[in-house]
């Protein structure tokens, strides 16, 4: 796509364009948002302004058109979140926020180039920056691109200077830094910054405001940029907090072209000469850690023999449909769980939108009831029947569910399963769970939601309505994660570089642990992994070809689950086949972590995260007995109905389809509830096939909280 970069002259915005580059996408301006004439500095929360006289030069050695406005806002907002929360809220925001100087100088762009598509930013950290450009880039229909989003500081500044990024420090804030140090280039200045990292956490990268950087080359260049006469400006001189800035008086382009750089190429030729001549930093899609669980899977995928002995029972009978009657259960802890949502059935035979809007009137309706709304829920699961002709009709679906949600929704998984069929059959059921609280607590406050729109390297896009993770009430709710490549939001048209696509093993294998690498990665960036474990997982799998298949599918999950996060997070595993997921994907993880709500309120947006903030991974199962997840092999209805009633206040029960008498189950949750005994929220999800963490041969699995 044609991308707009949104251009400070310090070494990220630039360095994102070179990746931007080699990702395919073409930059066809810059952008940049500068001070009042006379000023050098704003106490901005968003914008590096230090050096901005130089911009315009900098423009011209990349050989772009260069847009730029003065800002004109305040930090007016300064909250992790920006923007309302509310559906009818989108777009609208206090019009002296800083941000919305961003909005107008991009709006400028798209309406002199219609055709630029894409933003480049240079975030590695800050969230408070990202969620920003993000609402801005959703606002005008652009994508952000931010390729050095929650990389290791340390390998990323080594990555910059082996590419030939020459950018010299133009601002130093304290953690040791000197005055002496102004007008230093990265090489230059890698051994201080890690030996000032070890004294004092400075951030190798800046990500605390240590230091600023003015880019003078790099490889998209056409000309050096001289920094012709610079005046210094200590703001404090202090030993040990200095802070000073170097103003740009005079910065021309060097007279003589660089021997290396054809003065006239094509995006074709560009795109070719840096991906031949340049080590440009593209991390690989599986980092170590889900190398290691991608082959554990590949070993347990593979010792599993075709033995009939230990087939999964046969075929089932017919399911004896009921309609679902959807349920509420607000548990003393502050947490409500709804669930068996449909819509009525006059709605059902209507057209697919009509019946979406239905099921969250209903939802919404449920949730008043039980003092809750749509802006406390942590998440969502999206169960769509085959007479929904599987995921064929997603995109309308969604097209309707985002009309209910703003910034920051809920988590969800979307699935398809092989429920009731024919007219009048629900083609869509929800289940959710919200986090209602005890009025002392400031909820807005509590909750915690990450949801990053910006393609890069390091977990899929959300690009839709709902957030990668929410963090709440001392839990973690994670969407349902597929394995896209994230920086081309695909499923990976070969397992890896060494094998063929057509390799069963390794295909399914890679798909595993890339899904659940991005899983453990949201986690990471969700929660400090010292206080984050896992509670419960479902290891959804796509339809398999044979019940040979299916336990090998079944073993290798487990196996790269114990790989990442010990055996004891075993006894939270559950693994189900689905009619259909998403984008014919062959597997997605969903899971619920706990994390302590002291650190996760406290928690800041990440921007003084350590340098390798991104990679650490919460290693053991959650020991607090809040969920238990249990498997059956025989009908087990009343057993089960008098056990829960009283003792769960919300339990998923799985079920291969047709082995479970839904309508007696139904009635003895009722008949429960009408002599007094609470009954839990219970969700009955018919699935081909289930297993439990020691059993592949159950008719039933229970997750129980």
């Amino acid at each position: 796509m044609k991308v707009v970069g949104l251009l400070s002259g310090g070494k990220d915005s630039v360095y994102n364009l070179v990746h931007c580059v080699v990702q395919g996408h073409e930059p066809v301006a810059v952008a940049s948002l500068g001070p009042p004439e006379g000023k050098d500095e704003l106490d901005s929360y968003m914008y590096q302004t230090v050096g901005h006289s130089g911009l315009a030069v900098l423009a011209q050695a990349l050989d772009l058109p260069f847009f730029v406005r003065t800002i004109t806002g305040t930090a007016v907002n300064q909250r992790g979140e920006y923007g309302s929360r509310t559906a009818k809220g989108k777009g609208k925001e206090d019009a002296d926020d800083e941000t919305e100087d961003l909005y107008e100088l991009l709006k400028s762009v798209k309406e002199a180039m219609p055709d630029v598509q894409g933003v480049s930013v240079g975030a590695i950290l800050s969230n408070y920056q990202r969620v920003r450009v993000e609402h801005v880039c959703a606002r005008l229909g652009l994508t952000p691109l931010a390729y050095l989003w929650e990389r290791s500081q340390p390998q990323l500044l080594a990555e910059m200077i082996a590419a030939g990024m020459e950018s010299v420090l133009v601002k130093v804030a304290g953690a040791g830094l000197q005055v002496k140090h102004l007008g230093q280039s990265l090489a230059q200045m890698q051994p201080t910054l890690h030996k000032l990292n070890g004294m004092y956490d400075l951030h190798v990268c800046g990500e605390g405001g240590e230091y600023e950087t003015f880019t003078v080359d790099c490889p998209l260049f056409k000309r050096r940029v001289l920094l012709d006469q610079t005046t210094t400006v200590v703001s404090d001189s202090s030993p040990f907090s200095t802070v000073a800035h170097l103003h740009l008086d005079s910065v021309s382009l060097s007279p003589d072209p660089k021997p290396d750089v054809p003065a006239q190429e094509s995006f074709v030729e560009l795109q070719a000469r840096i991906r031949s001549t340049i080590d440009v930093g593209v991390p690989p899609v599986l980092d170590e850690a889900a190398q290691e669980w991608e082959e554990a899977a590949r070993r347990a995928y593979e010792v599993v023999e075709a033995d009939s002995a230990l087939a999964s029972s046969s075929t089932p009978v017919a399911e004896q449909e009921a309609e679902p009657t959807a349920r509420a259960r607000r548990a003393n802890d502050g947490w409500l769980y709804v669930s068996e949502i449909v819509a009525p059935v006059e709605a059902r035979r209507c057209e697919i939108e009509e019946e979406v809007r239905a099921c969250f009137e209903a939802l919404e309706a449920l949730l008043s009831r039980n003092d809750g709304s749509l802006l406390q829920l942590a998440h969502l699961t999206v169960y769509l029947s085959p007479s929904a002709e599987t995921m064929a009709l997603f995109p309308r679906i969604n097209a309707v569910y985002s009309t209910y949600f703003g910034t920051s929704p809920p988590t969800r998984a979307c699935v398809a399963v092989p429920g009731p069929q024919g007219a009048g059959a629900w083609r869509v059921k929800l289940d959710g769970v919200a986090r209602v609280g005890d009025p002392s607590v400031g909820l807005e406050n509590e909750r915690k939601a990450l949801h990053v729109q910006s393609m890069s390297y390091w977990a899929p896009a959300n690009i839709g309505p709902y957030s990668q993770s929410v963090n709440t009430g001392g839990r973690i709710y994670i969407a349902g994660q597929i394995p896209l490549i994230p920086a081309a939001l695909s499923l990976p048209p070969s397992p890896s570089s060494n094998s063929s696509s057509h390799d069963p093993t390794a295909r399914f294998s890679y798909h595993a642990a890339l899904a659940l690498q991005h899983l453990t990665r949201i986690v990471a960036c969700s929660s400090p992994a010292s206080t984050a474990r896992p509670i419960s997982v479902v290891a959804w799998l796509g339809p398999c070809a044979s019940d040979h298949e299916w336990r090998r599918r079944v073993a290798a999950c487990r196996a790269a689950w114990s790989a990442a996060h010990g055996e004891d997070a075993l006894e939270g595993f559950v693994a189900v086949e689905a009619a259909a997921l998403p984008r014919g994907a062959e597997v997605e993880w969903q899971a619920v972590w706990s994390s302590s709500p002291a650190l996760s309120d406290s928690q800041s947006d990440n921007d003084e995260a350590g340098d390798d903030a991104g990679e650490s991974v919460p290693p053991r199962m959650a020991r607090e007995e809040v969920v238990r997840v249990t498997g059956y092999r025989s009908d087990v209805s009343e057993s089960l109905a008098t056990a829960l009633s009283g003792h769960a206040t919300q339990t998923t029960v799985f079920y291969r389809t047709g082995a479970l008498n839904l309508e007696r189950m139904s009635a003895l949750l009722s008949s429960a509830a009408r002599t007094g005994t609470d009954a839990p929220a219970c969700s009955f999800v018919p699935v081909t096939r289930l297993a439990t963490a020691s059993d592949t041969t159950q008719q039933y699995g229970l997750i129980i909280w």
